[in-house]
């Protein structure tokens, strides 16, 4: 079978830039100061462990490795891989394609790739990937696994999920991937990656996922996640991801987990039967995770959270204009958000905002009305970031039909550009107002002041972290390039 020997990676740095590719997450480094290891792919390795294949995990962007480092390496220890797998994003797919090429090129093995961009615009992902011979729409863990399982690839094309490359030819995917033993999956191989590079930077400790819960019942028009997960919300046992936080903290020495779903607080019953679990056992561990402010207008479940370990939340708010919000498809109210931010501070959780500028149909002002909005809820940390039509999504077909979109390259589909030019919005107009935001939100005295102890810890353990914000926040530098031109930047080491 092909899959007898299977390489799982993360590719290398960007330029550079460090970047996570995982699930709907494809962001640089300082968006949240650290890169999440792949998850996905230590869950794949786990499964491959119950199947008794020969495989490898390698992550180049946490050890920091060139591709002919890997190769190298590869060489040394005699292993041959028969298949390639490796998780991509869309601002990241040409150059991480072209890295995993050169494996394709040495070992004459087929790629098999997955990520959001294949799952929200598979043929077209394929048609910017020639070298990848197979992607995957939807969950990846089924498919990678019934991949490797065959004598051949050309077998692959009644996978759900799998968009196949034939004879120059791309087939389309029936279904989507879905991970059917996602209820009981075995533990995550996490001994296969180097857990202590992946670090929190407030507090500069190693940190893990642990998943809670795939799919979201909501349909915010600019998110990927429904083509990922799914809309159907599915969540595993109290006592399973208790039992799994407790062995990660016995075998590895954890004590931060971030608890990965799309909609993790979701269901308050469930959820609070986890705290209490937490709780019962005392295990002296901290955790954090997404949540939307409506799950968190009960002040008592709040506080439970907060008994069981919480220390830090973060929100999508994305604007404060009901008819913006309306337009994005999400339902929130403002009300409940006040109150979500009030019972975070009273309960001593920390939170996190997030905030969209240059959605279609804004305007300066309505921008400005977002930017106050974020002073008044006074979250702990907020981030501010351009709108970003990501191809596949409602809002990348909206922006389309309307002639808004300034390009069609894929490298600039993430959070450093605007690339929608319409209605009095364009990229100079949106990241000056993403500056105005920044520069107000945190250079109030009194959010200094506040934080002066947080900025402390972060100049200690992170320095460049730090400056790297700065710059680029602050002070509006231009990110680099994640195109062709990026290719230099690869690491020799």
């Amino acid at each position: 079978m092909i899959g007898r020997t299977t390489l799982l990676i993360n590719p290398p740095l960007v330029n550079g830039v460090a970047f996570t590719r995982q699930g709907r997450c494809q962001e640089r480094d300082e968006v949240l100061g650290t890169t999440k290891p792949p998850y996905s792919l230590v869950v794949i390795a786990s499964l491959f462990r119950a199947c008794q294949v020969d495989f490898r995990v390698i992550d180049q962007t946490a050890e920091r490795v060139s591709t002919e480092s890997v190769i190298e390496r590869l060489d040394q220890e005699g292993f041959r891989p028969g298949l390639i797998v490796f998780c991509s994003t869309t601002p990241t797919l040409e150059f991480d394609t072209s890295e995993m090429a050169k494996l394709k090129r040495h070992f004459g093995a087929p790629l098999v790739c997955f990520g959001p961009h294949a799952s929200a615009a598979p043929i077209e992902s394929m048609q910017r990937a020639p070298d990848v011979d197979a992607m995957i729409v939807g969950e990846p863990e089924d498919a990678v696994l019934a991949i490797a399982q065959l004598e051949s690839l050309d077998g692959a094309g009644g996978i759900p999920g799998v968009v196949l490359r034939k004879n120059g030819a791309i087939l389309p995917n029936t279904g989507r991937g879905t991970f059917a033993g996602f209820l009981d999956m075995p533990y995550p191989a996490w001994d296969l990656l180097p857990l202590d590079r992946y670090r929190l930077p407030l507090v500069n400790q190693p940190y893990i996922l642990v998943e809670t819960s795939r799919g979201c019942p909501y349909s915010c028009d600019f998110c990927v996640v429904p083509f990922h997960h799914g809309h159907k919300f599915r969540e595993r046992k109290p006592s399973v991801l208790v039992d799994e936080i407790a062995r990660a903290k016995r075998e590895r020495g954890i004590r931060y987990f971030y608890l990965w779903g799309d909609t993790v607080t979701l269901n308050e019953k469930t959820f609070s039967a986890f705290c209490d679990e937490l709780i019962a056992r005392n295990l002296e561990v901290r955790w954090f995770a997404n949540a939307r402010a409506d799950n968190l207008v009960d002040l008592e479940f709040v506080k439970r959270l907060k008994r069981s370990g919480c220390w830090m939340l973060s929100m999508g708010i994305e604007s404060d204009s009901d008819a913006v919000r309306k337009d994005m498809m999400k339902r929130l109210e403002r009300q409940k958000i006040q109150l979500a931010f009030l019972n975070l501070r009273e309960a001593g959780i920390q939170s996190f905002a997030f905030f969209i500028y240059g959605y279609p149909g804004e305007t300066i002002e309505s921008m400005e009305q977002t930017t106050r909005f974020a002073i008044e809820l006074d979250a702990d940390f907020a981030n501010f970031y351009p709108a970003v039509p990501y191809p596949g999504t409602a809002l990348f077909e909206k922006s389309r039909r309307d002639g808004l979109l300034t390009t069609d390259d894929w490298t600039k589909m993430e959070y450093s550009y605007y690339v929608l030019d319409g209605n009095g919005l364009n990229e100079q107009v949106v990241m000056a107002a993403l500056s105005r935001a920044r520069r107000r939100f945190f250079l109030r005295p009194r959010y200094l002041a506040r934080h002066l102890p947080d900025l402390g810890r972060m100049l200690l353990t992170n320095q460049s972290l730090v400056w790297k914000i700065v710059k680029q926040t602050l002070m509006g530098e231009k990110r680099r390039p994640t195109g062709p031109a990026a290719k230099a930047g690869t690491p020799k080491t």
